[in-house]
């Protein structure tokens, strides 16, 4: 018995990727460094609020 399956391929073209605004600079008073327009934050990497990811019941070393 010999069945072949089929299938779609991949494109990844479904929809487009997110765009946000242009000439966008980082918040921080002192930088000037602009934004890409793929990033939604306000800030730049090295400017970036410090945040704590959720573990939920993960052992943080």
């Amino acid at each position: 018995m010999s069945e072949a399956l089929v299938g779609t391929p991949i494109t990844g073209n479904d929809r487009p990727s997110k765009a946000f605004g242009k000439d966008r600079t980082c918040r921080e008073e002192v930088c000037e460094t602009r934004l890409s327009i793929y990033n939604n934050g306000k800030y730049c990497s090295l400017h970036e609020p410090m945040s704590v990811p959720r573990t939920r019941g993960k052992k943080i070393a």
